[in-house]
């Protein structure tokens, strides 16, 4: 029998009363929906990660905004006879503005070809659950000409 047909079908059988009737046959509709434990699960893989994200947006703003100053130091040096101490000196000053504390041994300047080279390199960790913990490396260059 054709699939489209089978619903449509009619069956015989008995009614209350032990009359012969003949009824149609309506299959029953699938339950959709979620399970409470498949709730459960679902509400505590979402918060795991909602709890990771809450953790991790503070280090990800973080680099952003040292990825800015470094962008900010090489516009404002680029092609104007920069010197190193001045180079950290400019990285100190917006450090300060932005209110960045980070260890002078992340912040390296070294001399290349035609300027210099200032690299970023630091690691940022943060407390997850138990003996978890999510860390963030951020490794950042730019190059400044003289």
């Amino acid at each position: 029998m054709e699939p489209h047909r089978k619903e449509n079908r009619l069956r015989r059988g008995r009614g209350p009363a032990g009359h012969r009737r003949i009824f149609a046959h309506r299959p029953r509709k699938h339950e959709a929906g979620i399970t409470l434990i498949g709730f459960l699960v679902l509400a505590g893989l979402f918060g795991l990660v909602g709890f990771a994200v809450i953790k991790l947006v503070p280090m990800y703003m973080r680099n952003v905004t040292l990825a800015t100053v470094l962008t900010d130091v090489r516009n404002e040096m680029n092609g104007k006879g920069a010197t190193p101490g001045a180079i950290r000196s400019a990285i100190n000053r917006r450090f300060d503005i932005e209110g960045i504390e980070l260890p002078a041994d992340n912040v390296k300047i070294n001399q290349v070809r035609d300027g210099y080279q200032v690299r970023i390199q630091y690691e940022a960790r943060a407390h997850y659950v138990s003996d978890i913990w999510l860390l963030v490396t951020f490794d950042k260059q730019v190059d400044i000409r003289r």
